[in-house]
């Protein structure tokens, strides 16, 4: 439906790149770089509107859940790639 209305489109895409710009934020202010915190954000925030949407479509949050859990792998690896800060920020383990 967003493909085929514009005012929509515009809308949704407005709304997912605050959700995404605001994440990639976060991860900036945690020690990623511009470019890893905007992958690592835009993964995530696609991981959890799809689970959502299977969420519902399901009437059950395993899809949600199950989600949790793979975008916490996302972040952890992508954080391992970074270089080790001189104080960090995030605790191992965290």
């Amino acid at each position: 439906m967003a493909s085929t209305h514009e005012p929509l489109r515009l809308a949704t895409a407005e709304v997912s790149a605050s959700w995404t710009d605001g994440l990639a934020a976060f991860y900036t202010a945690g020690g990623f770089t511009e470019p890893a915190a905007h992958e690592t954000a835009s993964s995530v925030t696609a991981l959890l509107e799809g689970a959502f949407m299977l969420g519902r479509a399901a009437r059950s949050t395993a899809p949600v859940l199950a989600a949790s859990r793979a975008a916490t792998a996302i972040v952890r690896a992508a954080r391992s790639t970074l270089p080790a800060p001189r104080h960090a920020r995030f605790p191992a383990g965290a």
